[in-house]
């Protein structure tokens, strides 16, 4: 059981600090300060390349979600033995890249404003345009499927998409909008954040059909920013709650809610410690980062970084 796009973590931390067009590398042990680059624009999401030497950073641009009035065209490709900008691949117009995953060779992007996915290859610099039924935010890649989901922030379902064709093939109804979304491990499971209800749907990720529906207690998880994200392990469900300062954790057998967490503000993303018993937490507003145990939802250590935090990835 092993997913590509959240691997285990190692004894760096790399993440987005968005507002000064930041990346920042940290000692995963220390919490020291250990190297930054000035990016090009606003850079929000990241994942590792298939050998994780490198990471894949999305250039959004200025603003955000519908209001991204200066979008950029570049997904920057960063080099982690350097900790440097190595080059950058232009996907061929100002498309606002956001979420990034990995699915084999081909790294796959959203294109909000062009309502599309891309599928790019990074040797090649080639981008092929997926058309979609939305404008996409977020995505996650089920291996074991073949397939991409792709959800839209203000649609009320998720995008399937079919990596081999490079074509939607379906769409999964989300009764209170989509938000956030990610893949169990082993591929099989779906989980979303409902955008308009304090929910977490988990689906079926071969067949499509809904298993259950669950509330996420301690928030009021209506109309706000909501993630999700799984344990590399598999065994603990996360979910942030951007408004509510507010996340929980849940066991992924049963989605049985476990924590309950009062974070700092604007928590964003989520990332996974190499010991297998702590993730790491974004918190956008406060430029901190919460480091919690899956357990007991703990709050263990935190460290500040530059403005804009977002996204966080601990590799070897």
């Amino acid at each position: 059981m092993f997913d590509p796009n959240n691997r285990p973590g190692g004894s760096n931390l790399v993440l987005t600090a968005k507002s000064p067009n930041k990346i920042q590398f940290f000692d995963a042990a220390t919490l020291a300060l250990t190297g930054e680059i000035i990016m090009p624009a606003s850079s929000h999401e990241m994942v590792l390349s298939p050998h994780g030497t490198k990471v894949y950073a999305s250039i959004y641009g200025g603003g955000i979600f519908s209001k991204n009035k200066d979008p950029d065209r570049r997904i920057a490709v960063i080099d982690l033995a350097s900790k440097s900008l190595e080059r950058t691949i232009d996907v061929g117009a100002a498309l606002a890249p956001h979420s990034v995953m990995m699915a084999g060779d081909t790294l796959w992007c959203t294109g909000e404003l062009g309502k599309v996915l891309l599928a790019i290859d990074p040797e090649t610099n080639r981008a092929q345009s997926v058309p979609l039924s939305g404008s996409p935010h977020w995505l996650a890649v089920s291996h074991v499927t073949g397939k991409i989901f792709a959800s839209f922030k203000t649609d009320r379902f998720v995008a399937v998409v079919d990596s081999e064709r490079r074509a939607q093939v379906d769409q999964i109804e989300i009764p209170h909008r989509a938000e956030g979304l990610a893949i169990s491990p082993d591929g099989e499971t779906l989980y979303v954040c409902a955008h308009e209800k304090n929910a977490l749907h988990e689906f079926d990720a071969r067949t499509h059909a809904l298993r259950r529906t669950v509330a996420i207690e301690g928030g009021e998880g209506k109309n706000q920013l909501k993630r999700v994200r799984v344990a590399p392990d598999g065994r603990y469900v996360l979910a942030a709650q951007n408004y509510d300062a507010h996340a929980a954790i849940f066991e992924a057998e049963g989605l049985r809610q476990i924590a309950s967490i009062k974070t700092k503000k604007s928590p964003m993303g989520f990332g996974f410690a190499a010991d297998g018993r702590h993730a790491f937490l974004c918190c956008h507003d406060d430029a901190v980062v919460l480091e919690l145990e899956l357990s007991t939802g703990r709050v263990t250590r935190e460290f500040a970084t530059d403005k804009g935090c977002e996204f966080i990835i601990a590799y070897r």
